[in-house]
């Protein structure tokens, strides 16, 4: 762990649906944290609070040769992502700044906003890996309209924003 002490960003693997508690612990440690979140949205039982864009995961910067230890037992950690050799693997810069790119503030993940007839790719679902044309932008439900290619018709369907990205 001695030969490279700069700051770099890792991986941390936090426990059970313990991100924010981890994040806050690591933040009380002057650990600089990163914590994505999906914007709040409205589900069945109403408004949802903002969730975690990669569940049980987060990125902490932080010098391997002084704050290993320390992050790796801090509260609400599980432990940091190591590479082949089992040391902790650090991530390039260039992959957290493309995520904070996407986000404002409070570390909350942008959607897209998508315009009618745009194209989208269906990630999730039954239609998953299907392309399809926007035909209404997101509600303020959080869902969108989309018009679907089903047996050379086009079938309107309503999914949640979260099941598309653009194609």
């Amino acid at each position: 762990m001695g030969e490279d002490s700069r700051d770099a960003w890792f991986v941390v693997r936090t426990k059970p649906r313990a991100e924010a508690f981890a994040a806050a612990n690591l933040r009380s440690k002057a650990i600089e944290v990163f914590f994505p979140r999906l914007a709040p949205r409205f589900g069945s039982d109403g408004l949802r609070a903002a969730e975690p864009l990669f569940p049980g995961y987060l990125f902490a910067r932080l010098c391997l040769d002084h704050q290993f230890h320390l992050a790796a037992w801090t509260p609400g950690v599980a432990h940091l992502l190591s590479g082949p050799d089992g040391a902790p693997a650090a991530l390039e810069d260039s992959i957290v700044d493309a995520l904070r790119a996407r986000v404002r503030q409070g570390d909350v993940v942008v959607p897209p906003a998508f315009r009618s007839g745009d194209p989208v790719a269906i990630r999730t679902g039954p239609f998953a890996g299907l392309l399809a044309v926007i035909d209404r932008p997101s509600s303020a439900a959080g869902r969108i309209q989309i018009l679907l290619d089903v047996l050379r018709r086009q079938t309107r369907v309503e999914l949640p924003l979260s099941a598309v990205v653009p194609a």
